[in-house]
């Protein structure tokens, strides 16, 4: 089931921004967040989908297009970096100075 995905490296890149997403739950269940945390959320399920959409490309079950693959990944490459450049925005305009 991991060859879906392009094997076991890309399970474990896939699991960095899930650990993210999960690391940002708890912190909202036991903290009040700042605003800008759903942005950063955004931009960690953008990550997801582009390393999925990567693994699947890269795998051997499920082939992709190479234009529907290659477009879709650039997509959420550049939603993953707005959403992060809107979080960092939106905390340093938030800062106490």
């Amino acid at each position: 089931m991991l060859e879906w995905i392009g094997g076991g490296t890309r399970a474990l890149d896939l699991s960095i921004p899930l650990f993210g997403l999960v690391l940002f739950l708890a912190v909202k269940w036991r903290f009040d967040p700042h605003r800008s945390w759903y942005y950063f959320v955004a931009a960690l399920l953008c990550w997801v989908g582009f390393d999925l959409v990567i693994g699947l490309y890269s795998g051997t079950l499920v082939s992709i297009p190479t234009s529907i693959g290659l477009s879709t990944a650039i997509l959420f490459w550049t939603c993953c970096m707005t959403f992060f450049g809107l979080a960092l925005l939106t905390v340093w305009r938030d800062r106490t100075a």
